[in-house]
């Protein structure tokens, strides 16, 4: 084999490989759980619902937001920053790695997340303040609701 086709097969392994990282970053990583955000928004911080989108007269829904619960804890990037106006509904999906009863201090909220089923959880947001989402046996925060 010639040493220009080491060179040439070298050369397109590592743009191959460049351009598959750089389709999955730009591409494909808004789908994940913890996914990044250059938008000059906290990556833990997330934005409650929107309102009427495009002209029409039916309001969107809000997002889902994400909450990871890793052995009774948040994931090491901490615990989610969530921000919601008074009146807007709050949509969370719960995902852990064990069975936990979580309890939304201040509304009332309780349920329990099976280990791999991910759990829906919404309510509106009546009150204003700050209200944690904890783990019930250890109090630990696993997110932060923010409502004004």
């Amino acid at each position: 084999m010639r040493w220009t086709d080491r060179i040439l097969g070298v050369a397109l392994g590592v743009i191959l490989g460049v351009g598959t990282v750089v389709v999955f970053v730009f591409v494909y990583s808004e789908q994940t759980v913890d996914a990044p955000s250059i938008s000059g928004e906290s990556p833990k911080a997330h934005r409650g619902g929107a309102g009427a989108k495009g002209g029409g007269s039916h309001p969107s829904p809000p997002p889902v937001a994400a909450i990871r619960i890793v052995g009774g804890a948040p994931p090491a990037a901490g615990p989610a920053q969530l921000h919601y106006r008074r009146g807007e509904l709050v949509r969370l999906r719960l995902v852990s790695d064990a069975t936990v009863a979580v309890q939304l201090l201040g509304y009332g909220v309780d349920t329990t997340v099976e280990a791999g089923r991910p759990k829906a959880l919404g309510f509106k947001a009546r009150k204003t303040g700050s209200f944690p989402l904890v783990v019930t046996a250890s109090h630990i925060d696993v997110a932060t609701i923010a409502v004004r």
